[in-house]
């Protein structure tokens, strides 16, 4: 599964990273825009939680699916 966040400013999901292999405190920005998105430690942070969220959702609805049968 991709996960994208859009950039605030301008809508694009496109990352512009510092370096190959980015750093935790390393900034990451949109590569549209130049926005700044945040640290790379706070984006991987906000692509787990969804990540977390859409666990949790897929775990719900098997559930109750499995109620309904």
């Amino acid at each position: 599964m991709q996960v994208e966040i859009p950039c605030p400013k301008c809508g694009k999901t496109r990352m512009n990273f510092p370096r190959p292999q980015p750093l935790d405190d390393d900034i990451i920005t949109c590569y549209s825009c130049n926005f700044e998105l945040g640290t790379y430690g706070s984006v991987k942070a906000k692509m787990a939680r969804f990540m977390e969220r859409v666990r949790q959702e897929a775990v719900a609805q098997a559930q109750a699916a499995r109620k309904k049968q």
